[in-house]
């Protein structure tokens, strides 16, 4: 049986807070993927046009029965593929890819 995609790692910066009553919209944007993972961007945007967080996962298809990673049923993979074909015009954000750690100096 196959059900949702998990989520394998997903980080979020929180960049501006965002008051009680604000109204705001999400962006998602599909960087990367296979048959089995993707990778994909959001921002959460306040309507005056700042970005308040971003968040970026990596998702993963599970097929219930192992549990384990395995390839999305062709409905679905097609989607997706569409969806990535559309985004891969799309520039890639600034925030993609950023790594996590404490800087050490010299």
């Amino acid at each position: 049986r196959n059900l949702p995609p998990f989520s394998a790692e997903f980080h979020v910066c929180y960049l501006r807070e965002l008051k009680l009553g604000d109204r705001v919209h999400v962006t998602s944007q599909l960087i990367d993927m296979d048959e089995k993972r993707f990778h994909f961007y959001q921002e959460l945007h306040h309507e005056d046009g700042w970005v308040s967080a971003t968040g970026e996962g990596l998702g993963l298809h599970i097929d219930m029965s192992g549990p384990r990673v395995a390839p999305m049923p062709d409905d679905v993979l097609a989607k997706m593929r569409g969806v990535f074909d559309t985004h891969a015009a799309l520039p890639r954000p600034e925030r993609v890819g950023r790594r996590i750690g404490i800087p050490r100096k010299g």
